[in-house]
């Protein structure tokens, strides 16, 4: 494991303060925001001016505004050239050696991918389960028969599971928890089974993230789906024009338009998905993606 040791002035321990403070208001849900901002708070931006709706009326990225394009970044820190990415930060995402490298037209990480053993063998899933640890992603074994028969049970969503079985509670879309004996949803935040989700869009969309696209939602996942990069076909779907909010820190850039809180893009529909994107919190824009109905 690399540590980059540094120093930091008073108005930096301020602003990681007020990051801490914003990771706790918006992963616990205090205020009730109902805008996803888990693109923010995974790339640690700070909440300003929490509104009365219970959301930050902005957030300050200095991943995005004091972007080096020689180094890269992930989860709130900043690794230099072919530095590595701790391994337990990339296991659950399959993927092992991650280090910064240069790139054009910026530096991004290269990773390899984990093929588990199970994904080779056949697996008898009547009879069987597979079985993880927290943050893993191969199994950390199997249990099965009688032995199966014998392993407590938790309940999530309407669902049963088995002791060491992944499961995603209702109450939070961004924790994973590992069945046990004696689970309660009621405490998942105290429980050691249960871990936060850690999005990995900078591992693998570096060139969408830091390069003006919007994360795109979709359902009830967590973590953005994907990136929408903007098009030259793209405009607001309505005309404001000379309504525009002088405050440019209350305005989200996407491509070649600038979006005030509340400008949205007229829907992009595609075969499958429909793409509405909107300017809620600044400084980026995000998007929704949702199927659309055949009959």
């Amino acid at each position: 494991m690399i540590f980059v040791s540094y120093s930091l002035s008073t108005k930096g321990r301020q602003m990681i303060l007020l990051t801490l403070l914003g990771l706790f208001i918006l992963g616990n849900n205090v205020y009730g925001c109902n805008i996803p901002t888990r693109h923010y708070t995974t790339m640690k931006c700070v909440p300003m001016e929490i509104n009365k709706s219970g959301c930050p009326s902005r957030f300050e990225c200095p991943s995005l505004t004091n972007h080096d394009n020689s180094k890269c970044y992930f989860n709130g820190k900043t690794y230099v050239l072919n530095e590595q990415v701790p391994q337990e930060l990339v296991s659950p995402y399959c993927s092992a050696l991650c280090y910064c490298r240069s790139g054009s037209p910026f530096a991004q990480f290269r990773c390899t991918h984990i093929d588990c053993a199970e994904f080779f063998h056949r697996f008898d899933y009547e009879n069987c389960i597979r079985t993880y640890k927290p943050n893993s992603c191969c199994s950390s074994g199997s249990v099965c028969g009688d032995d199966k028969k014998k392993l407590a049970e938790c309940t999530t969503n309407d669902e049963s599971y088995l002791a060491g079985q992944r499961m995603h509670p209702s109450s939070d879309k961004c924790l994973t928890c590992i069945c046990h004996s004696g689970f309660n949803e009621t405490n998942i935040t105290n429980d050691p089974n249960c871990y936060e989700s850690i999005c990995g869009f900078e591992l693998f969309y570096a060139k969408h993230v830091y390069n003006g696209g919007a994360p795109v939602y979709y359902g009830d996942r967590c973590c953005p789906w994907e990136w929408r990069m903007p098009k030259d076909s793209d405009r607001l779907a309505n005309d404001k024009t000379n309504e525009k909010v002088k405050d440019s820190t209350l305005q989200c850039k996407y491509g070649k338009l600038t979006m005030s809180v509340g400008d949205s893009l007229v829907p992009e529909v595609t075969d499958q998905y429909t793409y509405k994107c909107s300017c809620q919190i600044p400084p980026l824009a995000q998007c929704t993606m949702t199927k659309n109905n055949k009959e």
